[in-house]
């Protein structure tokens, strides 16, 4: 369970059903990775004081197509970004929990650098980014 009223400057969405988040999973022909799937189901993204933004089902759809992800970052999915260029990242593996970030005019996982080990452990421990 997420400690989300805990972290400062936070702005959170209405959680979504599994029903949107089939839907957002159809519309990019992808299965959304564990972890991200039970963020969503808490708030259906999330804002730290304008540093920190993760994607709610609709824009982690707009996102991922605005910047062709599965064509630079394959195998990956857009979950959010940093407000300054720069885009987290999660490999699609059901079990995945690792966030990476990387440049958005880069979009490459070769240039990737890793932020979390645990999607849930981060957002709990504030989202801080010390890449």
């Amino acid at each position: 369970m997420l400690n989300l009223p805990e972290i400062p400057h936070l702005h959170v969405n209405k959680p979504v059903s599994d029903i949107h988040i089939k839907e957002a999973e159809s519309q990019l022909n992808m299965v959304l990775p564990r972890a991200y799937k039970e963020l969503l189901k808490q708030t259906n993204g999330f804002s730290i004081g304008g540093e920190v933004l993760l994607y709610g089902t609709e824009d982690m759809v707009e996102r991922n197509k605005t910047w062709e992800v599965q064509q630079y970052a394959s195998g990956y999915v857009a979950i959010g970004d940093d407000g300054g260029g720069q885009v987290f990242l999660m490999r699609l593996a059901e079990e995945e929990k690792k966030v990476w970030i990387v440049d958005a005019g880069v979009m490459d996982p070769q240039h990737a650098e890793l932020v979390a080990e645990d999607l849930l452990s981060w957002v709990n421990e504030g989202c801080f980014i010390e890449v």
